[in-house]
């Protein structure tokens, strides 16, 4: 058997190590190897979203460095262990940047998976996925959120068998090497962890003065994120709210943004992160600055409020449950109040990056309650029930979707003369440039 382990853990972390002998002791125990990637010491660059892995180059990055090499390993092992500190009930940025780099491990084509859209399998045969998060000491929440993306993640990247542990610092070495030796232990079927249930503030702070918005896509003002997070600050505006918006991707590339960045965030009485789904959860980049987030905010005393609009290329909005899960675990964390969340199936087709403003049909009910989610935060309520439930109905049926987006992937890659090829296995292997 062939063992691929990805070590996701930060560089002050070195619980990662640890685990990482122990799970090597087993495997050659059992006549096996494993190789050991400690992902921080490589150079992987942030998913860019531009889709050109599936699109121009079909099965590989269109960036050149080390995640090309790593994907292949991926998709060549018979096992895949992944490790990472448990952050927010998610995956630690670290692991989480490549992780975000194996779409070109799947087609853009769309298919029906237990009754939901994913994307068409490129392989034949996927490795057992297994993951393996560590905690300083149990907390439920965090370990449903983080079992339950396990899962999710099983399921998109077509593994026959999938395992989820977790580990606490405490426990002595012989505790973690007795776990790790049953979650390696014959295929663990398929079953659905359950997302745990997250109140909404019912502190009332008295109207908004002022709103922050985040954006968290890399396509940054042109995305479909920003497009839904300034069409709700426009409508916050017109009840007298001060709004600012700032591209968390700009706000990570200098010191200085990111003071900036935390100031605005300090001073705001509500805070709205919107951004896409990127494999079942929140892009790295995005997870790296909700951690300098909540490190910030760990000396100050709880105030501001906090919401967030996901939206995700499946039609289906309960793909975004377990990233919107973690940002109320986030927002718990950094002091702020949960005013909730919207969820948005299809974004990309609904919206295609253009302001909402000049959008009809469709978009006029999205818009509509997005005006009802407006006046409340204004108000300083959270989101309303009954509008969140409406923004995460399917703008079309799920079988129209698939139809029509499976042709708009193959009308992309035309111009590349590539649309016969967008499930195939890579052409050719992409040579290392020289640096």
């Amino acid at each position: 058997m062939k063992t691929l382990i990805l070590d996701g853990s930060p560089a002050d972390d070195l619980t990662g190590l640890q685990i990482a002998g122990i799970l090597k002791e087993i495997i050659n125990a059992e006549g096996h190897e494993a190789e050991h990637i400690v992902l921080r010491d490589k150079t992987i660059g942030n998913c860019n979203g531009c889709f050109q892995c599936w699109l121009k180059t079909p099965g590989i990055c269109a960036i050149d460095d080390d995640n090309r090499e790593i994907s292949r390993k991926f998709i060549e092992s018979d096992q895949v262990i992944m490790l990472t500190p448990v952050s927010f009930g998610v995956y630690a940025p670290e692991l989480k940047k490549m992780a975000d780099h194996l779409i070109p491990n799947t087609s853009p084509f769309f298919i029906r998976v237990n009754g939901e859209t994913h994307h068409r399998p490129r392989y034949e045969t996927y490795p057992c996925f297994v993951t393996i998060g560590w905690l300083d000491s149990p907390d439920p929440v965090s370990e449903g959120i983080f079992r339950h993306l396990v899962y999710r993640n099983s399921i998109n990247f077509y593994s026959d068998s999938f395992a989820c542990g977790i580990l606490y610092r405490t426990g002595s070495a012989s505790e973690m090497k007795e776990q790790m030796k049953m979650l390696l232990s014959p295929a663990v079927p398929h079953s659905a962890p359950q997302l745990p249930v997250f109140p909404l503030s019912a502190d009332e702070k008295g109207d908004v003065h002022n709103a922050l918005l985040l954006v968290g896509s890399p396509r940054m003002g042109k995305s479909t994120s920003a497009a839904l997070g300034e069409y709700l600050f426009d409508q916050l505006g017109t009840h007298g709210v001060e709004t600012e918006t700032l591209q968390l991707y700009k706000a990570l590339n200098h010191p200085e943004k990111t003071r900036r960045m935390l100031e605005a965030i300090d001073s705001a009485d509500l805070i709205v992160l919107a951004f896409p789904l990127y494999i079942d959860s929140i892009p790295a980049p995005v997870l790296s600055a909700m951690r300098i987030i909540s490190k910030h905010r760990q000396q100050l005393p709880s105030s501001g409020r906090f919401a967030a609009i996901a939206n995700c290329g499946f039609i289906e909005s309960f793909h975004n449950d377990n990233a919107l899960a973690a940002c109320a675990v986030f927002a718990k964390s950094s002091g702020f109040d949960w005013m909730g969340s919207v969820s948005i199936g299809g974004g990309e087709g609904l919206v295609q990056g253009r302001p909402l403003q000049e959008l009809g049909g469709p978009v006029i009910p999205y818009k509509k309650n997005l005006d009802i989610v407006a006046e409340a935060l204004a108000a300083g309520h959270p989101v309303p029930e009954e509008a969140r439930l409406r923004l995460a109905k399917p703008f079309v049926p799920g079988w129209i979707y698939r139809i029509a987006g499976t042709a708009g992937w193959k009308k992309q890659a035309r111009q590349y003369g590539t649309e016969h090829r967008l499930d195939e296995r890579p052409y050719q292997p992409f040579p290392r440039q020289e640096k």
